[in-house]
């Protein structure tokens, strides 16, 4: 390490397998003194960074150093010491420095480099009133201005962007010169060869975040940078970036202005839904935006980082026990049913210019979206003919739903389909084609399953699901809402099997459109041949929200005699970690 070319600080990065939220961990330097940095507690398991003062390493030129770092698993315990690390510590002074920071391996690539190029220089004997120089030797002789030392160490000369863009294509020769005291005899170094590069005649193609290959999703920023270029690119090109893994990806195309890199930006979802997988990349572009579309050869990058275990068999078989519970209420008489048994399920289409967990624009516009209500007492056979390959989601019920989702009441409920696109107050209330008879239940004095049926059963026939009343289970109706929502229950059994081939339709208050973090959703389902529409929920929902929600088979009863099953197939799953 050098001393004198160091910053403020020098950064010791530190992590151990077992590394822990909790754990107390330090870092020790023994030199001239043992310097301790602060102690560090874990918060986010990753890699801790130590920053040592720049005078713990000065106070050590000439010495090779110790590191260690030392850690208490929880912060109790006995302290655990690691290996030690040697650091032999330098200074500009004793070195012979010569180089071109922008150019490690001898080339210079004019195209990315900035405004300038930086040399450094040293050499054994470098003194103060010494006078030093560097020349560039290309098609031009090029030297930088003379500095006279003041401070032993080593000296940064710039050169001009245009020094260095004038030369591409062609290989340069550096040397510098001094005066010892700033007199006597002129000293010339050995030459130092540099060979210029433009982006144009090289081959780019690399992701800046994974240099060997290994992107981390946990500690990439909100995105990673891909860096294309090609041996013609040139003004007029479109380029652009394929990522291919649990779907496709396909940054936005770029038309070439100026030749060079270009950088694509991935956002950090595309990433994060592959981890534990290898993803391949790929540029294509047109020459001149026209033409054939040439695509490369792909770059595998593999997707790292902690994969949470999900447990969709006890998903499964949440829904099989919510199913099969037929309590009256959940608790008391003014918390109905649906807040904590059966099953909430809403039927989705995709495609629709929404995200298939939003409320449809003409929720958006009513206050209540629409749901189904399974339970082992409350049976229909199918969903409606306009969802053909039926899949959807399952909330959570309102009392088992996880810390920090949002609670979403449930207003009413219908013991068969309410036709409630054309009902006022939510969807809940009167039926424009029924004013008068088509009122909430409460409002007309039905109170019971059997005045229900009796009130539906005046409808003509084909009319009576617009003509129906529905119950109001809101927590406004207090010790009331329990049992209207179990009159509901009740009611369906008494229809017989016009319920059964039919459906029922509860309805929630209207969410915020993209609540992906909050939306209480315990699971996608499907029925026959619904699972592509699941799969395709369950990628979008993971691409914006990172959670990966299990895709459960629904299999509707064929008889009153028969059950719903709720079942977990680890091969409809596309994205999450599962038992």
């Amino acid at each position: 390490m050098n001393a004198d070319t160091l910053g403020t600080e020098a950064n010791v990065q530190v992590s151990y397998p077992s590394l822990a939220i909790r754990d107390t961990v330090g870092v020790r330097l023994t030199g001239v003194a043992l310097r301790d940095a602060p102690i560090q507690t874990v918060s986010t398991v990753g890699t801790l960074t130590f920053k040592l003062p720049k005078a713990w390493v000065t106070e050590n030129k000439g010495r090779t150093v110790t590191l260690t770092y030392t850690y208490k698993v929880g912060g109790a315990g006995s302290l655990i010491t690691s290996s030690p690390l040697s650091i032999h510590v330098v200074g500009a002074q004793g070195l012979n420095v010569f180089k071109v920071v922008e150019a490690p391996a001898g080339e210079l690539n004019a195209d990315t480099l900035g405004t300038e190029a930086n040399v450094q220089v040293s050499y054994p004997n470098l003194a103060p009133r010494d006078t030093v120089g560097v020349r560039l030797t290309g098609v031009a002789l090029r030297d930088a201005p003379i500095q006279t030392v003041s401070t032993v160490g080593t000296l940064t000369f710039k050169l001009p962007k245009a020094w260095v863009t004038e030369n591409k294509g062609r290989t340069v020769t550096l040397t510098y010169t001094y005066k010892v005291g700033g007199a006597g005899s002129l000293i010339t170094s050995s030459p130092l060869s540099i060979h210029v590069v433009g982006a144009q005649g090289l081959n780019v193609f690399k992701v800046v975040e994974a240099p060997a290959g290994e992107l981390n999703a946990d500690t990439l920023g909100t995105e990673a940078n891909v860096q294309v270029s090609y041996p013609n690119l040139a003004p007029r090109d479109t380029v652009g970036v394929r990522l291919t893994g649990v779907a496709l990806r396909d940054a936005p195309i770029q038309t070439v202005s100026t030749v060079g890199t270009l950088t694509f930006k991935l956002p950090k979802a595309w990433v994060t839904e592959n981890k534990g997988r290898t993803v391949n990349l790929t540029y294509t572009y047109k020459v001149g935006g026209a033409g054939s579309l040439i695509t490369s050869s792909p770059l595998s990058i593999r997707v790292i980082g902690e994969v949470p275990v999900g447990d969709g068999q006890r998903v499964a078989n949440d829904l099989n026990a919510q199913y099969a519970d037929t309590r009256q209420n959940c608790g008391s008489a003014s918390l109905p049913a649906a807040l904590c048994s059966g099953v909430i399920l809403r039927a989705t289409i995709n495609g629709t210019g929404y995200r298939a967990w939003n409320p449809s624009p003409l929720s958006q516009q009513n206050g209540g979206v629409s749901f189904f209500y399974l339970r082992k007492d409350a049976l229909f056979k199918a969903f409606p003919a306009n969802y053909p390959n039926t899949s959807g989601f399952v909330f959570f019920p309102s009392q088992q739903r996880p810390t920090g989702s949002m609670e979403i009441p449930v207003l009413c409920t219908f013991p068969i389909d309410g036709g409630s696109d054309i009902r006022a107050d939510q969807g809940c209330g009167v039926s424009s084609n029924y004013p008068t008879v088509s009122r909430s239940c409460e409002q007309q004095g039905i109170t019971t399953a059997e005045g229900w049926l009796t009130h539906y059963n005046q409808g003509s026939a084909g009319w009576k699901y617009q003509r129906q009343c529905g119950f109001n289970v809101r927590s406004s109706q207090g010790a009331l809402a329990a049992n209207a929502f179990y009159q509901g229950i009740l009611a369906m059994k008494l229809m017989g099997a016009e319920s059964f081939n039919s459906w029922n339709e509860i309805r929630l208050a209207t969410w915020p459109q993209n609540i992906h973090t909050t939306i209480p959703i315990k699971a996608f389902f499907y029925t026959s041949n619904g699972l592509a529409n699941a799969r395709y929920n369950q990628q979008d929902f993971y691409k914006y929200s990172s959670k990966a929600i299990p895709i459960i088979k629904l299999t509707l009863p064929r008889t009153t005699a028969e059950s719903a099953q709720f079942e977990f197939i680890k091969a409809d799953q596309v994205v999450g970690n599962w038992n």
